[in-house]
């Protein structure tokens, strides 16, 4: 676990330790991996999006390093999914 990942343990404990509501559940880095996959996602659809409707060829440059930025970052978090073990077909 990384530093936050801990501090947001700590952070909750006192909470679940009084309370009654055994519901509540602590996000563990597969949860927020997830998540962080299916954001990736949606940063590399809007990307794409706003490559296909600039207009001005000083953006065109812009818009094409950041398609292809949101594409690695998703490609990246697809491949530390795998690498633990995450199912990366749970995630669509």
């Amino acid at each position: 676990m990384i530093k936050d990942d801990i501090l947001n343990i700590f952070s909750k404990l006192p909470y679940r330790l009084l309370s009654d509501n055994d519901d509540e559940t602590i996000e563990t880095p597969k949860i927020r991996l997830s998540d962080e996959i299916r954001k990736a996602y949606e940063e590399w659809i809007q990307a794409q999006k706003y490559f296909q409707c600039v207009l001005d060829p000083e953006l065109v440059d812009y818009a094409i390093f950041t398609e292809e930025a949101a594409r690695r970052k998703y490609i990246y978090l697809l491949n530390k999914a795998k690498n633990e073990g995450i199912n990366i077909e749970e995630l669509k």
